[in-house]
């Protein structure tokens, strides 16, 4: 059954130069989300704690 599946896949007709843009695409969608969202959230997340830092 395993095998049967796994020659169902192989011969579906995808491209390995396919399958590289796909996972460039996807690693560059990670890096991007980083860098737009992940960044500067957590750079104002920061400076608000340095602000407003507790006395003790």
């Amino acid at each position: 059954m395993a095998f049967h599946l796994l020659n169902l896949f192989l011969s579906a007709g995808t491209s390995s130069e396919a399958a590289t843009s796909s996972a460039v695409g996807m690693i560059g969608s990670f890096l991007a989300a980083g860098a737009l969202i992940v960044a500067p959230a957590a750079a104002a997340l920061i400076w608000v704690s340095q602000k407003d830092a507790l006395s003790r």
